[in-house]
């Protein structure tokens, strides 16, 4: 019996962590910006119209 509550104390502890941390994975927030001194190399911008896509489907 001892066993089993030192388990699910262990169980909690792991659970309230990872519901702790789970905000930290959401990423970073924000438009991305470029680091100093670099420049955007891409040599256009997507999407390449405002126009409807065409296809098999419309």
């Amino acid at each position: 019996m001892r066993r089993r509550g030192i388990f699910g104390r262990l169980m909690l502890a792991a659970l309230l962590g990872a519901l702790a941390l789970m905000p930290a994975a959401c990423g970073k927030k924000g438009a991305p910006v470029l680091p100093p001194g670099k420049t955007d190399e891409f040599p256009h911008q997507y999407p390449r119209s405002t126009e409807p896509q065409q296809g098999v489907f419309n």
